[in-house]
């Protein structure tokens, strides 16, 4: 079912909801609007599964109300229609909830997940000839294929194994061409895995950045393009290496919480550190070098609070995240561990998807930072070597060698640290 046929079958659903109740009141006649909102109901439920069930009901009540040309008065047409109508209220009622869970409407466009793969075709659709060249050869040299597309609809033609692992595509062309947003929905819906899209526009359009949101744009690449930064996020967005999983350490007085919330946080792939004593927190946390810190309030000998306030102390732990955990509902507690420099309060008992969703989008923000402040600390050591070399040039009178930019960001990125993944939802099946 479609987003504007769902919409509209959730809307009549609720009109009917409200309309129902009149006919068991004793009408006698059917106002023209109820049987039209009947009709459009069992129109837009013949394309869903869930609501065929009312959507029979609703035909059946039609068909008895044409029947009877909308005038209910005699009894047995009364019982049919108020029984009729009483067995559509329950199914309404009971499915109403469950169609908004299950065929909720996204907000933002997915985003393609991380994975590995030994594709290296990767589909360019550039505005600027003298861009393309160089982007062809340097993916070239990278050991990836570029392969060059005129048009999006290129990509529904081509045949499974020469699907590109991505596309690099111009945001301004992309906007030319009205169809391109269905064509990358049916390529994320027809293809496993779809390819990650790339776009590329000046970074001062704000629109432009919006509409590569729209898309479904894994990243944004402001125009002129670093083309050795893009590189590393190619290889990054198909695993080509190998990352870490994010750590946690989990620090609970309570043996059967924190072993319980250990579980849930290693099942989702998360390698914790789970601790007792809060005293011994800080030693650990320091060893285990953690991107995410989760600390209960109320803890004997440290308390939540006094933790944070200490770990805030350190500058190792500058940009890792440090969540709090309470049972209690206290705006104050709250705000007090905020201003102390806690980058989340979640009240207990935590909902496990809860918990992993938000473990794992702080940990990926958290590894981005020390990623940036890691490279902004070679560059600087960099410049400064470069600095040296040039004074010692000057000295010598003679040039000195010159400098790959991969000196200066050798690591490749991995956009699994702060790309949306699907949670593993077993919690939710428990």
């Amino acid at each position: 079912m479609s987003a504007d046929v769902l919409a509209e079958t959730l809307h009549l659903a609720t009109e009917l909801r409200r309309l129902l109740p009149m006919l068991q009141q004793g009408m006698d006649e059917i106002p023209e609007q109820f049987g039209s909102a009947l009709r459009r109901f069992q129109e837009a439920c013949e394309s869903s599964q869930l609501f065929q069930p009312a959507g029979a009901m609703a035909g059946s009540l039609v068909a008895l109300l044409e029947h009877t040309g909308g005038r209910i008065g005699d009894p047995d047409i009364l019982r049919q229609v108020d029984s009729i109508s009483r067995s559509l209220l329950d199914e309404l009622e009971m499915n109403h909830d469950d169609s908004l869970r299950e065929f909720r409407v996204p907000l933002v466009t997915p985003i393609v997940p991380t994975e590995p793969r030994a594709n290296k075709r990767i589909a360019l659709f550039i505005d600027s000839m003298p861009q393309q060249l160089l982007l062809e050869e340097s993916l070239t040299q990278s050991g990836f294929t570029p392969v060059v597309i005129a048009s999006p609809e290129d990509l529904l033609h081509i045949d499974d194994d020469e699907v590109p692992a991505a596309i690099v595509a111009d945001l301004n062309l992309c906007c030319l061409s009205p169809q391109c947003g269905d064509i990358f929905t049916t390529l994320r819906q027809r293809l496993d895995p779809p390819p990650h899209l790339f776009c590329l526009a000046d970074s001062t359009d704000i629109p432009a950045r919006l509409e590569a949101v729209r898309l479904g744009a894994t990243r944004f690449i402001s125009k002129p393009v670093d083309i050795g930064r893009l590189i590393s996020v190619l290889k990054g967005v198909t695993a080509q290496t190998r990352t870490q999983p994010f750590r946690v350490a989990l620090i609970d007085d309570h043996e059967l919480t924190r072993s319980l919330y250990e579980e849930a946080l290693t099942e989702a792939g998360l390698e914790t550190l789970a601790i007792g004593n809060p005293l011994q927190a800080p030693q650990l946390i320091g060893e285990f070098k953690p991107d995410v810190v989760i600390s209960d309030i109320y803890m004997p000998g440290c308390n939540g609070l006094e933790l944070l306030a200490l770990l805030r102390q350190d500058d190792d732990l500058a940009d890792t995240a440090i969540i709090l955990l309470s049972s209690e509902n206290d705006t104050e507690r709250r705000l007090e561990a905020l201003d102390l420099g806690a980058d989340d309060f979640l009240n207990k008992p935590v909902d496990l998807d809860i918990l992993e969703a938000t473990v794992v989008a702080r940990a990926k923000r958290a590894r981005m930072l020390k990623r940036s402040r890691s490279e902004y600390r070679r560059l600087r050591e960099r410049l400064g070597e470069l600095e040296r070399q040039q004074s010692g040039t000057h000295a010598r009178g003679g040039p000195e060698n010159g400098f790959q930019l991969e000196e200066l960001f050798p690591e490749d990125i991995s956009v699994e640290d702060f790309l949306p993944r699907p949670l593993s939802r077993k919690h939710a099946q428990n």
